[in-house]
């Protein structure tokens, strides 16, 4: 693969004309509020689950009609909220009311998606973990169309006066990637790899799963600089990188093992293709991190965004 050799040369010319690299962003609560995120897109899905979810907290039960009112401020085109209860039934639909009181669950998905992913286990999860909200990764056609385009869609976890929790979500179609999904998603990777080891590479390689969308997925090295995984790039897995310049001279396999193991985890910037567009190299910010696994390694793991 050709463009591979380009991955294959320092720093200086790049560094010299890129802005400074960001710094990593905390994993904390914070990815539950809209300021974290740069597209007002994802920024505008989460303040409007924000402001459902504040009805919810208020009304109860009461708030769910409202979410159905065709331009409301709930419902515009095909920006809308959806709630679901903790079991995956899906109580507001607004684009097809029909599918409300149907299920999300992998037996019975109401809102199959083309690769079959299972997208309402995954809004389970998201709305289930310590933070209460996260963001789920899928293809889907837009209300009224057949041809399915990438979605992202952000969910949250509310309780009502009478303690009965909700699921609210809402998305943009076709939205761009965020330095947010990016650390997300390594923090997931990284806590995976924490538990399982190297029998976790099978989910970070899964084409149907969390860590791969758009032009986004997960790689994994470890501290030589070997591949250990890359779903968009698999012919690299098992090569050592660590003398790999990318087409500015950077020794970018180095720059990101070093920044992981020194600092534990942080961004570098470097020339590297879309898996879209293999013979083409584009600037790329990536988040990398350390993980040890349960056998006591060291790993490195990354994903960015292309610039």
């Amino acid at each position: 693969m050709a463009a591979l050799s380009l991955a294959v040369a320092p720093v200086a010319a790049l560094q010299a004309a890129a802005p400074s690299t960001p710094p990593p962003l905390p994993l904390s609560d914070q990815l539950c509020g809209p300021t974290v995120y740069d597209q007002s897109d994802n920024r505008a899905a989460v303040q409007l689950v924000d402001a459902a979810g504040a009805e919810i907290r208020q009304k109860g039960a009461a708030a769910l009609a409202e979410f159905r009112v065709k331009g409301s401020r709930w419902f515009q085109g095909d920006r809308y909220v959806f709630v679901l209860n903790p079991a995956g039934q899906i109580l507001v639909y607004p684009p097809n009311p029909g599918l409300e009181a149907s299920n999300m669950t992998p037996e019975q998905n109401a809102l199959q998606t083309p690769e079959g992913r299972r997208t309402g286990l995954r809004f389970l999860a998201a709305a289930n973990t310590r933070r209460g909200c996260g963001w789920v990764h899928y293809r889907i056609a837009r209300p009224g169309q057949q041809s399915p385009q990438w979605k992202s869609t952000y969910v949250e976890r509310f309780v009502a006066p009478n303690n009965q929790v909700y699921v609210v979500g809402s998305g943009a179609y076709d939205s761009r990637m965020e330095k947010a999904f990016a650390v997300d998603e390594v923090e997931a990777a990284a806590a995976l790899i924490a538990q399982e080891g190297r029998k976790a590479f099978g989910q970070l390689r899964d084409a149907n799963g969390r860590f791969i969308f758009h032009d986004t997925y997960v790689f994994v090295n470890d501290t030589a600089g070997i591949e250990l995984v890359n779903p968009a790039f698999p012919a690299l897995e098992g090569k050592n990188l660590s003398a790999n310049r990318d087409s500015a001279g950077q020794f970018f396999v180095r720059d990101y093992i070093r920044l992981a193991t020194r600092d534990g985890s942080g961004w570098v910037r470097y020339q590297w293709p879309r898996p879209s567009d293999p013979g083409k190299a584009v600037t790329k910010l990536t988040y990398v991190r350390e993980v040890k696994t349960p056998q006591g390694e060291t790993l490195v793991v990354g994903s960015g965004l292309y610039e």
